[in-house]
Parts: C-alpha cells; sequence; structure tokens
C-alpha cells in the first residue's frame, strides 16, 4: 500500500510541474499592447472634421518574425474599420524608422488585414467580439519582427474600442475568423489560459492571467498552486492511510 501512496504522490508532483511548464511557455507568448505611452488598448474617436486623422502609435515591444498574429477585442460603431489601417514599422535600426505600406480593415489596393480564415475582420458593434489577424496573410513583411505600428483613420468613419490587443505565434485555435457584416464571434476564453480583466472607467486593461507583457516574470500563479495541492491531498491521503493502518 505505501508503494502504491509513493507512486501517487510521484505522479501527482509530475502532473503539477507539467501543468506549471506548460502555462509558463503560453503565457511567454502573447505580448500585451498596452505600453504605458503608447497601448493599442484604448478607445479611438476619429471625429467627424476634415479628411484624414492620425490615431496615434502603438508599441509592439520590436518582437520577432514568430509574432504573426494579432488578436483583438472590441467594440464600436459599425463603419468605424471601414477607413481604418495600420502602418507597421519594422526592426532596424533604433536611428532609422522603416514603415511597410499601410494594411486596410478593409479591401484596399495597399494591402488588407485578414483574419486567419482569409476574410475581413468582422464590423464593430456594441457586442464585444474577438478576432485574429494573420499579419503574414494579410502581406506584412515579418523578416525582422515588428517594431510598433501607426494607427490612421478618415474622420466621420465613427469610434471603436480596443479592449484587448495581443501579439500571438499562434492562432490560438482559429478564434474570431468571419466576414465584415457584423457577424459576431464566440469567446470561449473558459478554454484558454487568458483571462482579461478590465477598467472600464479608465479604459485601460488592468490585469492579465496566463500572459505576460516583456519585463514581467511571466509564471502564472494558478497552476503551481494547483500543482502544490495536488501534493497536499496526496500527502494528507497517505497520512490518513498510515494512522489506519495502525
Amino acid at each position: 500500500m505505501k508503494k502504491i501512496l509513493k507512486k501517487v504522490i510521484a505522479l501527482a508532483s509530475a502532473v503539477a510541474m507539467t501543468l506549471s511548464m506548460s502555462s509558463f511557455v503560453s503565457a511567454a507568448e502573447d505580448i500585451v499592447l498596452e505600453d504605458s505611452g503608447s497601448p493599442f488598448i484604448k478607445t479611438f474617436d476619429p471625429g467627424d472634421k476634415g479628411d484624414y486623422i492620425y490615431l496615434g502609435y502603438a508599441y509592439c515591444f520590436e518582437v520577432g518574425p514568430e509574432y504573426k498574429y494579432l488578436k483583438i477585442t472590441y467594440t464600436g460603431e459599425k463603419t468605424a474599420f471601414d477607413e481604418l489601417r495600420l502602418e507597421f514599422v519594422i526592426n532596424s535600426d533604433p536611428a532609422e524608422e522603416i514603415k511597410l505600406t499601410p494594411k486596410w480593415f478593409r479591401e484596399n489596393d495597399e494591402g488588407t488585414l485578414v483574419t486567419t480564415d482569409g476574410k475581413e475582420v468582422p464590423a464593430p458593434s456594441d457586442k464585444e467580439q474577438t478576432a485574429v489577424i494573420d499579419l503574414e496573410k494579410s502581406g506584412v513583411d515579418l523578416k525582422t519582427g515588428i517594431r510598433a505600428f501607426h494607427i490612421h483613420d478618415t474622420p466621420g468613419k465613427g469610434s471603436f474600442k480596443i479592449i484587448d490587443a495581443r501579439l500571438m505565434t499562434s492562432p490560438e485555435g482559429e478564434a474570431g475568423s468571419g466576414d465584415s457584416n457584423g457577424e459576431e464571434t464566440k469567446k470561449e476564453d473558459e478554454n484558454k489560459n487568458v483571462e482579461i480583466v478590465t477598467d472600464n472607467a479608465k479604459n485601460t486593461s488592468t490585469g492579465t492571467v496566463g500572459s505576460v507583457k516583456p519585463g514581467a516574470s511571466g509564471v502564472p500563479v494558478w497552476p503551481i498552486a494547483a500543482g502544490v495541492g495536488g501534493v497536499v491531498v496526496a500527502a494528507v491521503a497517505f497520512g490518513i492511510t498510515k494512522s489506519k493502518k495502525k
């Protein structure tokens, strides 16, 4: 009986370690675009005056070419993406800024951002949607990686809010594919190691689980706690069995 319990304890420890390691790897793959000086997670309003407006700059932490996917969760007015475009800046000498041709959220000769199934990003609505943009499929040159992107728009198209934005090395289950007619996409974060906590008053993401920002430790607490809990339970079971035998 003692040998069996020892094997159970060893197995519980191995499982706990595996969960902890796999969660760490998953966490390290997501780069959340909420730089304090130039975030993408916020509300954008192009106003209604003029023919063009510059909406700002989103820092991408100079990620490598393996970051091929941009996942966004958003709400907004239905036409907010009609003339929205992103101008990516590739990694190069810090003294220079090499910009790529802008990629539009709607079909355009300069280039179009598409989801993992090759379709346009669904139009915003008052309900949250999540889309995963395939940067490589969209024609973004990823050979040296991405430093940042500039955000351009046309006034009068409506405001939109980016609730979460992250660069990823995998499409994470092909979430967010669809067309641009406002078709809603399903959010199944319960089955993923990602949970976003948003402070609506400040319009910024205030916490993440299962994801990291550059400079963070990247070690999620809950899998380690779960593993330790498993070992404790096994140890208690061993103690109870041993006391009964006495």
